[in-house]
């Protein structure tokens, strides 16, 4: 993601409306324009950012007594799938209380394993903040997610997205997907029909 666009902050409207004016013209984005590469818009206030092998969301929240300020969430579907183990959830924490920024979190719908932080919206957001935070949080997501699938099971995120991509493609539910590694093997080790053999 690139830093050209959107250095200064937004003023005036709703902390939301700041966010989201700032956000959209960080990923070059619009109700109307709702793909670049840098991203995808699915709403106002809610973005999609592929970085590296990560999907990361962005999230603009209301907040305050009056709804005046705003939260903006940045976050990572690490790994999915994957059964609430006590060891992996104490892990967890106790990375939590390393880590620089952000945390993980165990969502029970989807067996998800998420990493998010927040960021204080509205007429203090920066450009570079939010660019940061996207790229620190996927960095996370995807130094964790091949441990935690080879420890622990599940799946991570980009395959999760390329076999529901696939299913579309073919019709398919993602789990009536066939192994694609054991459909290559078969038919390169079957025999070619048609051909005789000389003797």
């Amino acid at each position: 993601m690139s830093s050209t666009q959107g250095s200064s902050p937004v003023s005036g409207g709703s902390g939301v409306d700041q966010s989201c004016v700032l956000i959209e013209r960080i990923l070059g984005l619009s109700a109307a324009h709702k793909q670049s590469e840098r991203g995808v818009y699915i709403d106002k206030g809610l973005y999609v950012i592929k970085q590296g092998s990560s999907y990361v969301m962005i999230s603009v929240i209301a907040t305050g007594p009056a709804l005046e300020s705003a939260l903006v969430r940045v976050t990572a579907q690490v790994v999915a799938g994957v059964r609430p183990d006590p060891v992996l959830l104490r892990q967890l924490l106790i990375l939590n209380g390393k880590l620089r920024f952000g945390a993980f979190a165990y969502e029970p719908d989807g067996e998800l394993i998420l990493f998010s932080h927040a960021l204080l919206g509205g007429a203090t957001l920066n450009a570079n903040e939010v660019q940061a935070a996207v790229h620190d949080v996927a960095l996370v997501a995807d130094r964790y997610d091949d441990h935690i699938v080879a420890r622990y099971g599940g799946r991570r995120m980009q395959d999760v997205v390329e076999e529901s991509a696939w299913a579309r493609l073919l019709h398919l539910k993602p789990g009536d997907l066939p192994n694609l590694d054991d459909d290559t093997a078969a038919a390169v080790s079957k025999p070619k029909s048609g051909k005789k053999k000389d003797a």
